[in-house]
């Protein structure tokens, strides 16, 4: 692959590695946004997870009504270092931005190399034993052709973990409801090209796009994707025309969308006149100030990063934006104004909910309860026993802990891992009684109020009827649930399945985004979760996937190949124009020197 080709393929990782995950990785302290074990959310760094640790941890109010069912309450995690930063390490994560987005040869390839990592990471999903060996075989079992030396290359590697990882969980039929067709034979590239096409409307429309006015009917290469990403995305802003689409080459269109880029941040440019220089410095101060929701000036922004003072700067920025609070460097130095911005702003607080180290929660109910609902989900069900308030329960179900009228309750949540090395870990929820009285609607008509017995008790397990779905609990568990379809309402309110045929004729209120109302083969209507009934109705999707966060990566994943396309063709244009340069350097000494030997 020729170098600019390679860079273009490199592409595919910027946006992704710095939009959705944060550069914490490069501190010493603090954890990763993406752990080696996924769902796996810590506050600090750990070469190893620790088995007793929970996964989840899921806290509800009221488990009778809609609202109860899909509101989880916060959890205010108690910590001696309530933040997710130190300055040390906010200072290396604006040093790893400002390095990748200066878009040297380097940071692209490590930028593609991690990419692909952390796609071919959610294997895990379908099976977390699968080896690069495993993968690249179950591949050649669906036709794709894998070369022995493609085994060997670290970048075809990537590929095909990240393949594997979207094939083997069948994320398109999660998203879409039908199965993926790649023809056998197809090559390992053109195949991942093909999957990511198919998935989502945008990229239909992308398809159709290409279709019209190039005549191409897939898209099977990397950079092919990019570019013809990077026009649509021109087109659809209104940055192009329809008459300039086949005459815009790569690396003007690369040019012109990170001129886009750049306008959207609020900062002015002219993309007839602007230089690769004015890009650049554009560039990274719309990169940096959207990444941290900071105003940042282009000039000021080259200035700090030539002195490596970027750090101090873009805190100096979040010190006036979010409190009106100039911090002077000749007053305050960087660790002195990063604590400013540490405790007068909320910048670098620990979110409101579960991190696996982290051991004691407030949870603050709403109203005054009787009972309250605790889902534990330890890392891995082998060998686990959890237990609440010394009580044994089911693992990845809801118990039903009993309140008393106290202000506040202690609720401790013990977690034994009993494997070849025992461990022991306890979470404390410090709960804070709400006073007043619930004013929760019971769900009628179609779930009944049976209260006591649809949520698994602290000892036993209780096989809910038919006549009540609880969509968090029952899909997945209850034995011999009937198949189900989704019902939808029409114009008049009423239910009624896919070919439009009334089931009900009482009208219905349309119900909270996720849930839906299912129809058993036995003919009663309940409500369910969409997801669960997505995963529960169709046995080779693999259970535990949230349609929800497939979703997220599917869309993430599209839009940050157009976010991308412009960084990889900026960095092809300064290539040219670097290559230009040294010809025209080299040619002109040429010409001296034969003048000089004329002479």
């Amino acid at each position: 692959m020729k170098l600019t080709h390679r860079i273009l393929a490199a592409v595919l990782a910027l946006a992704t590695c710095f939009s959705l995950f944060t550069v914490t990785a490069s501190a010493k302290k603090f954890a990763k946004k993406i752990n080696t074990n996924l769902g796996v959310k810590t506050q600090y760094e750990y070469e190893a997870n620790n088995p007793s640790w929970l996964r989840q941890l899921i806290v509800k109010e009221n488990m009778l009504s809609v609202d109860g069912i899909v509101t989880e309450k916060a959890l205010y995690p108690v910590s001696k270092y309530p933040y997710v930063t130190d300055a040390p390490s906010f200072k290396e994560e604006v040093a790893e931005y400002a390095k990748y987005y200066t878009l040297d040869e380097e940071s692209q390839r490590a930028a593609y190399i991690y990419v692909f990592q952390q796609l071919g990471a959610m294997s895990i999903i379908a099976d977390p034993e699968a080896t690069d060996q495993t993968k690249a075989e179950w591949l050649r079992e669906q036709g794709i052709i894998i070369t022995p030396e493609q085994e060997e290359d670290p970048d075809s590697i990537f590929m095909i973990s990240a393949l594997y990882a979207l094939w083997k969980n069948d994320f398109f039929y999660v998203i879409e409801g039908e199965r993926i067709t790649i023809p056998p034979g197809t090559k390992l590239e053109a195949a991942l090209m093909m999957y990511m096409v198919a998935l989502g409307d945008d990229d239909r429309s992308l398809l159709a796009f290409v279709n019209k006015y190039f005549n191409i009917t897939e898209i099977i290469s990397l950079e092919d994707y990019v570019y013809y990403t990077c026009l649509f995305a021109l087109y659809t802003n209104g940055y192009v025309s329809s008459r300039e689409i086949v005459t815009i080459p790569r690396n003007e269109a690369f040019r012109r969308l990170a001129v886009m880029s750049i306008s959207n941040a609020g900062i002015s440019v002219d993309v007839n006149t602007a230089t690769d220089e004015e890009i650049q410095i554009k560039y990274m101060a719309a990169m940096l100030g959207t990444q941290y929701n900071v105003t940042l000036d282009p000039d000021s922004t080259f200035k700090a990063n030539r002195a490596k003072t970027l750090h101090y700067y873009i805190i100096q920025r979040m010190a006036y934006e979010d409190k009106k609070l100039a911090i002077s460097s000749s007053k305050y130095t960087y660790e002195q104004a990063f604590d400013i911005v540490l405790k007068k702003t909320n910048r670098f607080d620990l979110e409101k909910e579960f991190y696996s180290d982290i051991y004691e929660y407030d949870v603050h109910l709403d109203h005054f309860r009787e009972l309250l609902y605790i889902n534990p989900t330890p890392i891995d069900n082998a060998y686990m026993t959890v237990k609440i308030n010394d009580q044994k329960v089911n693992l990845n179900q809801y118990a039903k802990i009993p309140l008393n009228s106290d202000p506040t309750q202690l609720i401790l949540i013990n977690v034994q891992y009993k494997g070849e090395n025992k461990e022991s870990t306890t979470y404390r929820l410090n709960v804070y009684q709400g006073t007043t009285p619930s004013d929760d609607k019971d769900v009628t008509g179609i779930i009944s109020n049976v209260g006591q017995d649809i949520i698994p008790n602290l000892n036993n397990t209780v096989t809910p009827s038919y006549d009540y779905l609880d969509p968090t609990l029952t899909l997945q568990n209850a034995v011999n649930t009937p198949p189900a379809q989704i019902l939808h309402i029409n114009e008049q309110g009423q239910l009624v399945d896919s070919q439009g045929n009334v089931i009900s004729d009482s009208v219905k209120e349309s119900l909270p985004a996720g849930f839906g109302y299912i129809l058993g083969a036995d003919g009663i209507v309940t409500i369910g979760k969409l997801d669960d009934i997505t995963t529960t109705a169709d046995s080779s999707t693999q259970p535990g996937i949230d349609t929800e966060q497939i979703k997220t990566i599917v869309i993430y994943f599209s839009a940050f190949l157009v976010v991308a396309a412009m960084i990889g063709g900026y960095a092809y244009y300064r290539m040219t124009v670097k290559r230009r340069r040294t010809k025209s350097v080299k040619k002109t000494d040429k010409d001296k020197k034969k003048k000089e030997k004329k002479k």
